[in-house]
């Protein structure tokens, strides 16, 4: 029994521990880059956001570095409304809504990179007219329809149109099935 009491208090121990370390990395990370969800960066984006954020750099310079991390390897499928907006002063409204997830993070990434103004604005311009608009929500009800296992938060533009240009066919639904399936892994 002494032994099972000693095993418990050890664990708790060490298991306190550890989930303090974790809430001063979310707590600390979320000092300089306060919109950055903390239990969605992977093990590897943690702790590259967590030796920036103790870094000796600016706080600005931490911010948009630690954004950027969190950026990597994966769009959001969702974005705040301060990040919208960090969008919309570059481009209007209508053409930030159409955009992909990974072509809002590829924005965010490049207003947060620190660039000159001027070739900001020129990129984010090229961007847009370049932009294959999202799905709408008809075609996502579709797409939903034949393949409901499909991950449709976060698409290319390649995706899109690939999507896109496979759904207006007249095939039937089973037929393609797997192409959906195919273009969206």
């Amino acid at each position: 029994m002494k032994r099972f009491i000693a095993i418990t208090a050890l664990t708790s121990a060490l298991a306190t521990g550890a989930f303090a370390a974790s809430e001063a990395q979310t707590d600390l990370i979320n000092t300089y880059a306060p919109d950055v969800d903390v239990s969605a960066l992977s093990e590897q984006q943690l702790n590259d956001a967590f030796s920036v954020a103790n870094s000796g750099e600016s706080d600005t310079l931490k911010r948009s570095t630690i954004e950027s991390i969190a950026m990597t390897e994966r769009a959001p499928s969702t974005f705040s409304a301060e990040q919208l907006a960090q969008i919309e002063a570059y481009l209007p409204s209508e053409t930030v809504m159409m955009m992909t997830g990974e072509q809002r993070a590829d924005a965010l990434a490049m207003i947060n990179s620190g660039m000159d103004d001027t070739e900001l604005r020129g990129l984010l311009n090229a961007m847009g007219e370049n932009m294959v608009p999202g799905l709408t929500p008809a075609e996502i009800s579709r797409v939903e329809t034949i393949a409901p296992e499909a991950d449709l938060t976060v698409l290319s533009a390649e995706q899109v149109s690939r999507l896109r240009a496979l759904i207006y066919t007249d095939e039937s639904d089973g037929q393609i099935k797997g192409r959906v399936l195919d273009i969206v892994s």
